[in-house]
């Protein structure tokens, strides 16, 4: 009686309570098995262009056909290393099936397999991710373009990155490197903001009350927040408004901002999901906010230093809710997934994520940005044919040189675009990054 007790409650266990995380493990070979006899759904950009296509059955014929830029975002479908990416977050689809093997249950691992999967669309453009990767230029960082509109991501641009086709032959050299080849930078890197987190610090300060068209600041320079003098690059700025003090990136008005708004800035700075992921089709790192509100924290928090971290994706986000409205959408990349005969069988729509500022603080911090390219510190971004509004930031790291960060937007005939640049250990943003968005806003606005 005890031991058949036993076996029922062991098949009861794993039947039941582990049946899920047994059936989708990587190590179930039921599930290499099945794989063998599917022919793997492609993955295309915007415009079909194929990413990622199978030359025959299984997952040992993958071949990728993308820039290598966009390789750390593909992933790779690998029968000994597994999968990650787009091809880990959408395997369910590219296999043929509306939900993952833990989610069917046993029956349908063993019947009504399908012998060809659907293809994914996304919404990467290729011009545009090409145009990003010449602007790295081989270095090391990341680009991430969004539509403001609708939360498409157009580009997503990491350097370095590994090249698919040779992983397995050198698996164990990719690994120990140390410039992580593997890494999405732009939904997985996470780095001090600088002072691209200025704009949402403005837009949050305005809702709040803080600041207006008649605000003034005296800028000597420095200022002190508790027990830290924090220190203007360019030295004394003088008098300066909101505008000015965007535009030449003043530390000592924000500071004045931040402390101004004590314990009510970090959760203003929440509402831009800046203490948490942001929701995508494939993994996405979380910011990290500290919430003390003590004077030393907020003087690092204002200008974009001390604890806090995002990804280039949450930077170029605020960039996008500026010229926005206000409206921050929710981020995309996946348009569409359809089968061999062309029949659509699932499609992404736009969906409004977070409304962090009012359209009149939207409005005021896109004049400051405006301000910053025309003849602030974002000058070399400025293209004549498109309204263009940016900020730089050179974020301190206690691992090298800083780092060198663009964030901005771009509007021409009813279309906007915002992105966000960082070059690792590059130096200053203004001299460095900002001079990088021209041919990627042009690749976004042109001809589409």
């Amino acid at each position: 009686m005890v031991g058949c007790a036993v076996l029922a409650l062991a098949a009861t266990y794993y039947q039941a309570a582990v049946a899920d995380r047994l059936a989708s493990s990587p190590a179930n070979p039921r599930i290499a098995n099945a794989e063998k006899g599917i022919w793997r759904g492609k993955v295309v950009d915007r415009n079909g262009e194929v990413l990622a296509e199978s030359l025959e059955r299984g997952p040992g014929s993958r071949v990728y056909r993308g820039p290598g830029s966009l390789a750390p975002l593909l992933g790779y479908a690998h029968l000994t290393l597994g999968k990650s990416g787009i091809e880990a977050a959408m395997d369910p689809w590219l296999l043929g099936r509306s939900s993952s093997y833990g989610r069917t249950g046993l029956l349908s691992t063993i019947s009504s397999q399908p012998d060809r999967g659907y293809s994914v669309r996304l919404v990467i453009d290729l011009r545009v991710q090409r145009a990003c990767e010449a602007a790295l230029a081989g270095r090391r960082g990341a680009v991430v373009v969004v539509d403001a509109a609708n939360g498409e991501v157009l580009a997503a641009a990491s350097s370095p990155w590994a090249d698919p086709a040779r992983l397995e032959s050198a698996w164990d050299a990719i690994l120990a490197r140390e410039d992580s080849p593997l890494m999405c930078r732009p939904f997985a890197g996470l780095y001090p903001p600088g002072s691209t987190i200025k704009p949402a610090i403005a837009g949050a300060a305005i809702d709040m009350g803080l600041v207006g068209t008649g605000t003034v600041y005296d800028c000597r320079g420095s200022i002190r927040a508790g027990g830290t003098i924090i220190s203007d690059a360019a030295g004394a700025h003088g008098s300066v408004d909101l505008d000015t003090a965007i535009a030449l990136s003043c530390n000592t008005a924000f500071v004045h901002l931040a402390l101004a708004a004590g314990s009510q800035l970090p959760e203003a700075l929440g509402g831009f999901c800046l203490s948490r992921p942001l929701p995508l089709e494939v993994p996405t790192a979380s910011a990290a906010l500290s919430s003390e509100a003590t004077d030393d924290a907020l003087g690092q928090l204002a200008i974009g230093q001390g604890d806090m971290v995002a990804t280039p994706l949450h930077v170029a986000m605020i960039a996008a809710a500026v010229v926005n409205h206000g409206v921050m959408m929710r981020p995309r990349l996946v348009a569409e997934v359809y089968s061999d005969s062309g029949a659509v069988v699932r499609r992404s729509s736009p969906r409004v994520l977070c409304v962090p500022m009012t359209p009149s603080a939207a409005h005021a911090v896109a004049g400051g940005m405006r301000a910053a390219v025309e003849w602030g510190t974002a000058r070399a971004a400025n293209l004549p044919e498109y309204t263009v509004g940016g900020k730089t930031g050179t974020a301190e790291n206690p691992h090298g040189a800083p780092h060198a960060w663009f964030a901005g937007y771009a509007q021409h005939a009813g279309r906007k675009v915002a992105l966000a640049i960082i070059i690792e250990n590059g130096g200053s943003g203004g001299q460095v990054a900002a001079p990088l968005a021209g041919g990627i806003f042009r690749a976004a606005l042109s001809g589409r």
